[in-house]
């Protein structure tokens, strides 16, 4: 193995850009308030410090916010030092947040049919709305009205969150 190790290091003195070829593993350090960025210590001591290197997912639209310490890879493209980037977190990173920017999202299998509801505080504000409404039109002798208020009421989950769906 010592053999091996040697001729790669005497090979990165013949061609210095052999490294930028490469992926190493780092340490999070950092990462920027956008997510979109992180500052990274790599593992092998021959590379520096990194700060502000590009993050990527692999999926567009996805931002991660991740706790420091989280290990990832880096490369650069084009074998080109002044284009490093970060990815492929390790199996231990853990997510705090995860931000998914696009018009429709499914969950499981796919043509999901049943929606997820957005956010429980807004849609109890909104069934707290209709049932004030729904008690007032009942005072006034409206009890048809009532009810088909408290059915669009029993319906506000669905129609909250027409875009993320689970199947």
């Amino acid at each position: 193995m010592s053999r091996l190790r040697d001729a790669f290091r005497a090979s990165q003195g013949a061609d210095p850009m052999l490294r930028y070829g490469c992926i190493y593993r780092a340490k999070v350090t950092g990462q920027s308030s956008d997510l979109q960025r992180v500052s990274v210590r790599p593992f092998d001591e021959s590379l520096p410090s990194m700060a502000d290197i590009p993050l990527r997912h692999g999926v567009p639209g996805i931002k991660v916010q991740v706790a420091p310490g989280c290990t990832v890879q880096i490369g650069w493209d084009d074998r080109r030092p002044d284009r490093p980037f970060a990815a492929l977190w390790s199996a231990e990173a853990s997510a705090l947040r995860v931000i998914i920017s696009c018009p429709s999202i499914e969950l499981g299998m796919e043509n999901a049919t049943e929606f997820v509801a957005k956010g429980t505080s807004q849609t109890a504000q909104l069934v707290a709305a209709f049932t004030t409404i729904a008690t007032a039109l009942t005072s006034l002798g409206q009890v048809p009205a009532a009810l088909s208020l408290t059915a669009t009421a029993a319906q506000l989950p669905m129609l909250l969150s027409t875009k993320v769906r689970v199947g």
